[in-house]
């Protein structure tokens, strides 16, 4: 994991994950359990496509910005945005 990294920073991110690892735009102590738990499925998916995770990512959030008409719209309902979601809140109910 690399805190305060200036990827996810430049590209407006709270993070983003790159074969595996996790880049935060913040310290290592303002990342809150929801955004880790949301990047460590990431990983996970990551690890299971190899190859596939960003074409199928990209084409899935292009083909839902031509559905929606919105950027935000076509990034919630990219189908690993979903899962990661879901992640962050199985995580948060064992709490």
């Amino acid at each position: 994991m690399k805190y305060n990294h200036w990827l996810p920073k430049l590209l407006n991110v709270n993070a983003i994950v790159i074969n595996r690892t996790i880049y935060f735009a913040m310290a290592a102590d303002k990342v809150s359990d929801r955004l880790m738990q949301h990047e460590k499925e990431h990983v996970r998916q990551q690890q299971k496509e190899v190859f596939l995770f960003y074409p199928k990512y990209f084409k899935e959030y292009i083909k839902n910005l031509i559905k929606y008409k919105n950027h935000n719209k076509a990034y919630r309902y990219i189908s690993y945005e979903v899962e990661a979601r879901k992640a962050e809140k199985r995580r948060l109910s064992k709490l």
